[in-house]
């Protein structure tokens, strides 16, 4: 074996050596295992959001697994959100103007802590809105919302924005 192949040889090996360090966790910090996810506060006047937002987030963090969902007290890191915008609007109309689709936006303030001492790890404002048809209800456009929203929170929380 010549020395062009030893290095070669050699750069395999370390390559091979430090792909296996690689881990789905994300930028997720190694003494964090858990989350828990109190009901989200809504300062808007649209009843029931913080429930629906809460369930859909808590759900994904749930089919994800790589963060156990634990109550507050057990937990290693809280996630609280606060609900402060909610708009809905007419957005497209038909040839006889009525309205054909419409539009609803959620804003929220996201904060994702440590449980012990309190430290913050990612401070997040989010916004976002969707479309629905006027054949559906706005429960139907408000749903689609709300999962676009924890898919995104997710990933941002597992990301690290």
């Amino acid at each position: 074996m010549n020395l062009l192949q030893k290095i070669y040889v050699l750069i395999l090996l370390c390559f091979c050596t430090l792909s296996c360090a690689y881990n789905f966790r994300g930028f997720v910090a190694r003494d964090i295992h858990s989350i828990a996810i109190p009901v989200f506060e809504n300062r808007t006047v649209k009843y029931g959001i913080e429930e629906q937002l809460t369930k859909l987030v808590t759900d994904a963090f749930i089919k994800d697994n790589r963060l156990k969902l634990l109550d507050r007290k057990s937990a290693d890191s809280i996630l609280l959100g606060e609900i402060v915008r909610y708009n809905k609007a007419p957005f497209s109309y038909d040839d006889q103007e009525n309205v054909k689709d419409y539009k609803v936006e959620l804003g929220i303030k996201l904060t994702y802590k440590k449980s012990s001492g309190d430290k913050i790890i990612i401070e997040k404002e989010l916004r976002d809105w969707s479309l629905y048809s006027s054949q559906e209800t706005e429960e139907d456009g408000l749903e689609k919302l709300c999962e676009k929203l924890a898919d995104d929170i997710l990933k941002g929380i597992m990301g690290g924005w």
